[in-house]
């Protein structure tokens, strides 16, 4: 008679391992493949219906009047090709206006600023530091155009960036329009970077269609100056609490994805890292002062805030660990706990291949082991309170020469203001 084998049956606690590590497993999925493809078949059925609904845009102004705000703090490098970028805008220059908030600046960049030729350019200076919310604030007080255009320093503009984000202004209920930045870089960490961004885009993009767009682009969205709201103080991710305060009035967020930016990554990826937790913080921050927002009545907002926001960022960087670990414990008792943890191992061997060698091979787990450590990083500080307002610039490449070609010159432009103007406060900026 032959030997029969019984396979032991896994004991409770690994039975309660292997649950642990399935559903935190099962919750990653749901965020990262279910929410993007729930999103992108939402759009698509509303992109179909908006084939047939009539044109409500009859209303809005095609070409309405624009401010490019550009807040800065210590951006000498960079602003002087900034502002000559600006020149290259395929938008009518009457219509157009450049306005620098520099922010308490020691290394001249208000004075770099000025030196450019520019005629639709003014300079506020603000003589104590405030931090970027409060220079927004500010920006937004003194600019003059219906729609405002926000964009970092160090990002080279698309030219046909203005007119693709003013394009997608096509209701009055728009108040928030974001762009897409395109990192340039090179390795794992420039690979992963771009990775991310695409992923994010076309995230964006689908969410844009409903208008449920729960975060802007940093490097260049737009807001429509009635809807806008002064940052409260305190808070510092501007591009995130700008569409949610959106959102929460029942206004439209939509994106661009034509209206680019170019931006170099960060040459360190300490800096780097250094961000994305002051990023992640923000977010935690905004999150959860808004979970009001996850209540049923919001409709396609609260779905979207849930899966962009609240499981990317609050919820799955935590479980990550838990099931790792849960994970390591039902593979002591267990064939389906090992086949849980091989791949886990093997993703976060990859991600270390990734940050020591640079190997682009390695991007996609290296960006998404960044970006969850990043998120509980920002976590932590967001606990112990230990993020400022106050800005600290990330380290970049060169300037990647987007627009600086087959633009029109500074002297086509006529001012939306009468002449460029420098205004000096000797007072912090009040957010």
């Amino acid at each position: 008679m032959g030997i029969r084998r019984h396979t032991r049956p896994p004991s409770p606690p690994g039975r309660l391992a292997s649950g642990v590590s399935l559903s935190g497993i099962g919750l990653v999925l749901l965020t990262h493949v279910g929410y993007p493809l729930a999103a992108h078949t939402v759009a698509r059925a509303a992109r179909r219906g908006r084939g047939h609904a009539t044109d409500a845009s009859g209303s809005v102004d095609r070409q309405p009047t624009v401010t490019v705000l550009i807040p800065a703090y210590n951006e000498g490098r960079f602003i002087a090709q900034k502002i000559r970028d600006t020149a290259a805008l395929d938008y009518p220059a009457d219509r157009l206006e450049v306005l620098v908030v520099d922010d308490g600046s020691s290394d001249g960049t208000a004075e770099k600023a000025m030196s450019v030729p520019h005629p639709c350019m003014r300079v506020v200076t603000v003589s104590a530091r405030g931090g970027k919310s409060a220079a927004i604030n500010r920006g937004m007080q003194e600019a003059r155009g219906d729609i405002v255009v926000l964009t970092d320093a160090n990002g080279s503009l698309d030219p046909g960036s203005v007119r693709a984000i003013v394009r997608s202004f096509d209701r009055p209920e728009v108040a928030v329009v974001s762009g897409r930045k395109l990192p340039v870089g090179d390795g794992a960490h420039g690979a992963g970077e771009s990775l991310y961004w695409r992923f994010e885009s076309a995230l964006k993009d689908a969410e844009g269609i409903i208008g449920r767009v729960v975060g802007a682009d940093g490097g260049i969205f737009a807001v429509r100056r009635e809807h806008f709201r002064p940052i409260p103080a305190g808070v510092f991710a501007d591009d995130y609490w700008i569409p949610i305060d959106a959102l929460s009035r029942g206004l439209l967020v939509r994106q661009a994805n034509d209206a680019a930016v170019y931006e170099r990554t960060s040459t360190s990826k300490r800096d780097d890292f250094e961000r994305r937790q002051r990023i992640a913080a923000g977010i935690w921050q905004v999150s959860l002062g808004n979970l009001g927002l996850l209540h049923p009545r919001h409709g396609w907002t609260a779905v979207a805030f849930g899966g962009h926001r609240v499981l990317r960022s609050i919820v799955v960087p935590p479980l990550l660990p838990v099931i790792l670990l849960s994970s390591a414990q039902a593979a002591r008792h267990h064939r389906l706990g090992r086949w849980l943890l091989v791949p886990q191992l093997a993703a976060y061997t990859a991600a270390t291949v990734g940050a020591v060698s640079n190997n682009r091979g390695c991007a996609a787990p290296y960006q998404f082991a960044m970006t969850n450590a990043a998120a509980l990083g920002g976590a932590y500080r967001h606990v112990r309170r230990r993020q400022s307002g106050l800005w600290k610039r990330t380290e970049r490449g060169d300037w990647h020469p987007a627009a600086t070609a087959g633009g029109r010159g500074p002297s086509a432009a006529e001012p939306l203001a009468a002449a460029a103007s420098t205004t000096s406060d000797v007072q912090p900026v009040a957010p």
